[in-house]
């Protein structure tokens, strides 16, 4: 867990020192490997809720590094949104504590909206050529 604990820090300071719309490909795609490790040692330990949660941050954000989406405020604020329910679904894990669904389910369901693979759609998340 102390890794996972380790990545979330390391995406959460990234995320924050991201400007909106001037994204650097070298932030991103430290968050993306933080991300990334998260999800295999989760995968790899039977933390299948943890790692699927976390596979629709990784869509998202090789979506931003393959240049498919631009990074913009609401972005930045769901990736951080996902850092802290992440980090709320480690810590039950870990202590074996119910997890909070309903946090867990608004914020996946916000991913999904934003990747499109939700049933839902949210004003100025398409791409704009």
């Amino acid at each position: 867990f102390e890794e996972s604990f380790e990545g979330l820090e390391i995406m959460e300071s990234s995320l924050l020192n991201l400007d909106a719309g001037d994204a650097d490909l070298e932030t991103i795609n430290t968050i993306f490997r933080a991300a990334h490790s998260i999800k295999g040692g989760s995968a790899t330990f039977g933390f299948n809720e943890i790692a699927s949660f976390t596979h629709l941050m990784e869509t998202l954000l090789d979506e931003i590094r393959d240049g498919k989406r631009n990074i913009d405020q609401n972005i930045v604020d769901i990736l951080l949104k996902s850092v802290d329910c992440l980090s709320e679904l480690l810590s039950c894990t870990k202590s074996q504590e119910e997890i909070n669904s309903d946090l867990v389910n608004t914020i996946k369901k916000e991913l999904e909206i934003i990747l499109g693979t939700g049933s839902d759609t949210s004003p100025g998340t398409g791409s704009t050529a």
